[in-house]
């Protein structure tokens, strides 16, 4: 099987300036990983076209670049989200009630994270680490509206759109415009959508311009009026609006300790399935 080898070195390359966290020359990047020297300046040019090494025009010697940081923050923050929310899910659930639910997307579904059940008996509930198709529900929508309209439609004509209970949408068109919606307002809802007897309302956590997940609110019809409605969209959106702003408050002295470093100065739970 070919295994890429110059796509190896590349990543040999970022693992030795990460590593060592100071300026490197082509010479001593070439000779410390056995590399042709003409090699690794092909390779340190590439990744800094790409943003991923910085060279310094003075001393010609190159560190960790700024998209390199940029991954490193994504990663993090997936790392720590369930950690960071959890206080805030909790003071949500304690607010308006229901469950709280923290999911996040991986691939064509949604992977729930973590999760705070209602204290009461008749409740909602799901394990974490459970997985739901991208296309149910409220959290689907919400992370829905942060794609571009050609990639929603290529992921609904090759998965379609599930007929989950009566009042489900399966048009296309209709899906759309459910979207559209959801991006004027900054949250989605599933009145009994995905499953019967159900009410949800969605919102995605931000952490500055980047989407890191999504926090929902379930509960029974029963339990959730159109009153309570209103309320849970404003806790909502202000526990997601705190949450981002908690990971961006860690991420950003982080990314500036980076660059300090471098040498180059730049109950009776009423388990109702996946939710």
């Amino acid at each position: 099987m070919y295994n890429a080898p110059i796509v190896k070195k590349s990543f040999q390359v970022l693992k030795l300036l990460v590593v060592e966290q100071r300026g490197l020359g082509v010479t001593e990047i070439a000779q410390s990983l056995c590399l042709n020297k003409s090699t690794a300046f092909g390779i340190l040019r590439a990744l800094e076209e790409e943003g991923y090494v910085v060279k310094d025009e003075a001393t010609k010697k190159y560190g960790p670049g700024s998209e390199l940081f940029s991954l490193s923050q994504l990663i993090f923050k997936r790392a720590d989200l369930a950690t960071i929310a959890r206080p805030f899910l909790e003071k949500l659930g304690d607010v308006v009630d229901e469950s709280v639910f923290l999911g996040v997307k991986e691939g064509n579904r949604v992977r729930i994270v973590d999760m705070v059940e209602a204290r009461k008996d008749l409740k909602i509930s799901s394990h974490i680490g459970t997985k739901i198709p991208l296309a149910a529900g409220a959290v689907g929508k919400i992370l829905f509206s942060l794609m571009q309209d050609e990639e929603i439609v290529t992921i609904i004509r090759d998965k379609g759109l599930r007929r989950y209970t009566e009042n489900s949408i399966t048009n296309v068109d209709l899906f759309m415009s459910e979207i559209q919606k959801t991006r004027r307002l900054g949250y989605s809802t599933d009145f009994e959508e995905y499953i019967k007897g159900v009410r949800a309302v969605a919102t995605p956590i931000l952490s500055g311009s980047q989407a890191v997940g999504a926090l929902w609110v379930v509960g029974f019809t029963s339990s959730i009026n159109d009153e309570k409605l209103d309320l849970i969209i404003r806790q909502l959106k202000t526990s997601a609006r705190l949450i981002g702003a908690t990971i961006e408050s860690q991420i950003v002295p982080m990314y500036l300790d980076n660059l300090r470093d471098s040498s180059l100065n730049p109950s009776h739970a009423a388990t109702a399935g996946p939710l």
